[in-house]
């Protein structure tokens, strides 16, 4: 069953957000391995932080019932619950915070919230848009924007409950460098949004915020240059600071709040130092403090 944590517990004196924090502990079908890891070693410091602000927390961990995992058809049904209790987490008035160990998570999260009404910003520092034609490596959560984009998957796709495709044009994806030849061309063929560097996402997001009904934000932690933080096994250089990340992520929710989020694939092992998770903290805290308190209240 969720737990529910009272604010009282806190010491914020504005926090008021019903925020529920979302569990989904698998890395490529596998459960709590390498980057499935990550949800609860995250966890044990992001939910002392959502209380510090003040929010009302409640957690609840997403598990397949399926004893024999397989990658394709685990990710599916994982996606499909994720879908679920996010819808339900919104029809009850909380905000879902999803963490997952891989991005294609963000099917189920996006789905929840309503494909037709959901805008998407993407940090990350690859593709996510290779397809099962085209993968060098057969990593199925290389395919996250892709699928998500009606570009693959379609069968699978369409058992997520609230699944539609995702018009490329409402996809912004910030920071990806490790861009495969045929993911560049699918994402530009589509319309996604490149935007290299963070702090030129407020303008590249301008155009389209007068339709943004939900905005989701993505965050994969290895956008940041691996000299910042080292969050998972696929360090890629030439990456944002922390700061930089956060810098854009508040400027983003100050002007557009934020309506889910989603953090992925972080492999506790990989961080060493802990910086990674420092940074998952402060981007989340540029996200969450203050102005999603404003949208919360109303105008």
């Amino acid at each position: 069953m969720p737990r529910v944590t009272p604010s009282e517990l806190g010491t914020g004196i504005l926090g008021d957000m019903n925020i529920c924090v979302l569990l989904a502990p698998y890395d490529s079908g596998r459960h709590c391995e390498r980057m499935g890891l990550g949800p609860h070693h995250l966890l044990a410091s992001i939910e002392p932080l959502l209380i510090r602000l003040g929010h009302h927390v409640r957690v609840d961990e997403i598990t397949v019932p399926d004893p024999f995992l397989t990658e394709i058809s685990t990710t599916f049904a994982l996606c499909r619950e994720i879908a679920r209790r996010v819808h339900a987490c919104r029809e009850e008035g909380w905000m879902p915070l999803v963490l997952s160990g891989n991005c294609n998570a963000a099917l189920g999260t996006v789905s929840g919230c309503g494909c037709a009404q959901t805008t998407v910003v993407w940090f990350d520092a690859h593709g996510e848009a290779t397809t099962p034609d085209t993968t060098t490596s057969g990593f199925l959560d290389g395919m996250g924007i892709s699928t998500l984009t009606g570009q693959c998957w379609q069968r699978l796709a369409r058992t997520v409950p609230g699944f539609e495709p995702v018009p490329g044009e409402r996809v912004l994806l910030v920071g990806a460098r490790d861009v495969e030849p045929a993911e560049a061309g699918l994402l530009k063929r589509i319309g996604v949004r490149r935007v290299p560097r963070p702090h030129d996402l407020f303008d590249a997001f301008a155009p389209l915020k007068l339709g943004v009904d939900n905005l989701y934000l993505h965050l994969d932690l290895d956008v940041l240059d691996p000299h910042a933080a080292v969050a998972n096994q696929w360090p890629t250089p030439d990456g944002p600071t922390i700061d930089d990340v956060t810098l854009a992520v508040g400027d983003l929710c100050r002007g557009t709040p934020v309506d889910a989020i989603g953090l992925a694939s972080y492999n506790p092992g990989a961080d060493r130092d802990g910086r990674a998770l420092r940074a998952a903290l402060a981007i989340l805290e540029a996200a969450l403090d203050p102005p999603v308190r404003r949208h919360a209240e109303g105008p």
